[in-house]
């Protein structure tokens, strides 16, 4: 399995309770990733716009990359940073770099440099608030049509000088299509169908098959609310994640893009609800499921790894 977006390094930083990436209670550890047999995970550094820990977010971001570090010294060898799919072969288990949001750089091209040194593989240009760079997915249409900032053009050229892969989970209508008009690679970590949950951070079919003729992936997100439509008013606690629906996410985007762009990004440690795939050791419970609905063994596993290793080589 290779899972392309969790926030459990947010998790630790913000919950200050002496917990570790090699064991603790939220929903991804090493000692877990080895029972269930994952190759890797993308750890993504997460900085929303208010936080009560840092005086601005280029600290936390900072910040989030230091515990990154530091993870992977305390728990080696047991996992590593990963930087390209050899990596993911080689090492028992991985850990893949990411960022969810280049919000915090503000701008700053020499900071942006710092994501190459760091060995980032995947950023996204944006989260929920617009930035220096794009606009959010927003249920307002004329916010969804504005496409990236000068900043953001300029961000996407430059992301991609670096092997850096451009996340468009959480851009606007208009800012993935400006993305993919850059014809530079481009994955969606996190998201789910539009055409089965008509939420805005869902991806269209169009918007799916253009990111596999850029040979990239859609990560299916386990978001309650991103994979069934609930009521506006509906609290997320009382909001239920099924693997039922997930496959049927999954499988609408095989048929509408083919088996070269299914693939998982399951938002854990950064999504709330019930969730009937809860932790690491639960994706399993999507195989059977899948077989059933008329994926090979073949196909599932690219789903599982093999579209992952292919987009990280």
């Amino acid at each position: 399995m290779i899972d392309f977006h969790v926030d459990t390094i947010y998790q630790l930083v913000i919950n200050k309770s002496g917990e570790s990436l090699e064991s603790n209670s939220f929903a991804v550890d090493v000692q877990r990733m080895k029972k269930a047999g994952v190759k890797a995970i993308c750890f993504a550094l997460f900085t929303p716009e208010e936080n009560n820990l840092f005086p601005s977010r280029w600290e936390l971001f900072n910040a989030l990359h230091d515990r990154f570090q530091c993870e992977m010294d305390l728990a080696s060898p047991l996992i590593r940073q990963a930087y390209n799919a050899s990596d993911i072969i080689h090492n028992e288990t991985s850990a893949v770099l990411t960022v969810e949001d280049i919000g915090p750089i503000d701008g700053d091209d020499k900071k942006l440099e710092l994501l190459g040194l760091w060995g980032v593989r995947i950023a996204s240009l944006i989260w929920n608030n617009e930035n220096a760079y794009a606009y959010p997915n927003s249920a307002d249409p004329a916010i969804m049509a504005r496409g990236l900032k000068k900043k953001g053009h300029e961000a996407v050229e430059a992301l991609s000088g670096m092997n850096i892969i451009v996340d468009v989970s959480h851009l606007s209508d208009g800012g993935f299509q400006d993305v993919y008009d850059h014809g530079v690679r481009m994955v969606a970590t996190h998201s789910d169908s539009r055409a089965l949950c008509n939420h805005p951070r869902n991806l269209t079919d169009d918007m799916a098959r253009k990111i596999a003729q850029r040979g990239g992936i859609i990560g299916m997100n386990v978001c309650p609310i991103f994979l069934r439509n609930y009521p506006a008013d509906s609290r997320m606690e009382d909001c239920v994640s099924r693997i039922q629906d997930m496959v049927e996410h999954i499988m609408h985007f095989y048929n509408v893009a083919g088996e070269d762009v299914i693939a998982i990004g399951s938002d854990l440690d950064g999504t709330d609800g019930s969730l009937e795939l809860a932790s690491v050791l639960d994706y399993c419970k999507l195989y059977d499921p899948l077989r059933k609905a008329g994926l090979s063994a073949s196909q599932i596993e690219k789903f599982y790894y093999g579209n992952g290793l292919r987009v990280l080589a």
